[in-house]
């Protein structure tokens, strides 16, 4: 288990890491795209003025008033190292001539470092060059993976300390159902013992039944500190008689019953079955399901029907009571640690005996129809 949180740990964090690489990866390839847009557009420019200068001179103002202002990032054009023009973008937007001099100056130089100023050429000959920058939304995206990974941990700290109290009170609800499990395990083999105790006190009772009563309590609680042992261990597989298992459950509780309460359990099957498990937690998943079949019909004229049937690669197992049923939004709320529709229930049976079938014999345990009067569950298992 510690392995596994271990590995989880790393692959959370590992995962975290690509992540944040990915957005500042993606990041970068959408500002380097729109750079190659920019200069691909200065380019243009470059030989659109070329042309120009080429065919009238004269036509050079009208030329940067129609293209100049559809630039949306910064532009300046020199001639001879002199300033020419710029494209009123809002950095040139001082109004002070010594100011935007210096703004003007300074824009040159850092462009230059940043991105090659392109030639404006006129017979072979430079005659200027256009010094540009990057758009505004590049300086907004450079922000972006910040805000992006800021907002992410803001998302996962407050989901993380939601998570934290729904598996607090996921835990408790646990802590205080398996406490509970273990009292009404514990119960009534102590009871029992009691019982037999008294009963040892009396000379007229035949004290061979008594002492073969007690050995079955004694060798009852051992198998109740085997399952809670076993449920958070690997278990140990072999070969087991699931039929025979359901049988010895049969017994077990109709001898533990009051003789008035009219409980018939029936077992239908053809041959016995064989499955790899461990019988200590299956015997304990199945109980579970007895009872609360046992507990849904208030153990009065319970009839609890159990059909084994079989293909080339499933065996299953068909349960039916005739218990009050369960409403069909909550079919799969019943098998939740915490859950259950009994008063002084705890909720932790069904959900032990899910974990016990699915995550421990890799099985199947559902609900496949409930209605007052008829419900039946439905269990698999991969021969």
């Amino acid at each position: 288990m510690k392995n596994k949180s271990l590995k989880i740990k790393i692959s959370i964090f590992v995962l975290g890491i690509v992540i944040v690489f990915s957005i500042f990866f993606i990041n970068r390839l959408i500002i380097n795209n729109i750079r190659k847009e920019s200069r691909i557009q200065v380019e243009k420019i470059a030989l659109a003025y070329s042309d120009v200068i080429h065919k009238e001179a004269g036509d050079i103002p009208n030329f940067l008033n129609i293209f100049l202002p559809t630039i949306n990032f910064p532009l300046i054009i020199t001639f001879n190292n002199e300033f020419y023009g710029h494209n009123n973008h809002q950095i040139f937007s001082e109004n002070d001539d010594k100011k935007l001099k210096n703004i003007i100056s300074d824009f040159i130089n850092k462009s230059q470092n940043n991105f090659p100023p392109l030639p404006i050429m006129f017979d072979d000959v430079e005659m200027g060059k256009i010094h540009y920058g990057d758009p505004k939304i590049i300086y907004q995206l450079k922000w972006l993976p910040y805000f992006e990974i800021g907002f992410l941990l803001i998302f996962l700290f407050f989901s993380f300390w939601g998570f934290q109290i729904i598996r607090t009170s996921e835990k408790n609800y646990i802590w205080a159902g398996m406490s509970r499990e273990t009292a009404h395990q514990l119960g009534t083999p102590i009871t029992s013992l009691f019982g037999w105790l008294k009963l040892l006190e009396d000379n007229s009772i035949e004290k061979k039944q008594v002492y073969k009563a007690i050995e079955e309590d004694v060798n009852r609680l051992s198998e109740i500190s085997d399952r809670f042992y076993k449920i958070g261990t690997s278990p140990t597989l072999s070969k087991n008689n699931i039929v025979e298992i359901f049988n010895n459950i049969k017994i077990y509780l109709l001898n533990r019953v009051p003789r008035n309460s009219n409980i018939n359990i029936k077992l239908n099957y053809e041959y016995d079955m064989y499955i790899m498990a461990d019988s200590i937690l299956l015997n304990w998943a199945f109980e579970n399901i007895i009872k609360n079949s046992l507990d849904a019909t208030n153990y009065k004229n319970s009839i609890i029907e159990i059909n084994f049937t079989k293909t080339n690669k499933l065996i299953i197992i068909h349960i039916n009571d005739n218990g009050k049923g369960i409403n069909g939004k909550r079919w799969n709320k019943i098998f939740k640690p915490g859950y259950s529709t009994k008063k002084r229930g705890w909720g932790l049976g069904l959900s032990l005996s899910k974990r016990i079938i699915e995550d421990l014999h890799q099985g199947k345990l559902d609900v496949i129809s409930s209605k007052p009067g008829s419900t039946e569950l439905r269990i698999e298992f991969k021969k």
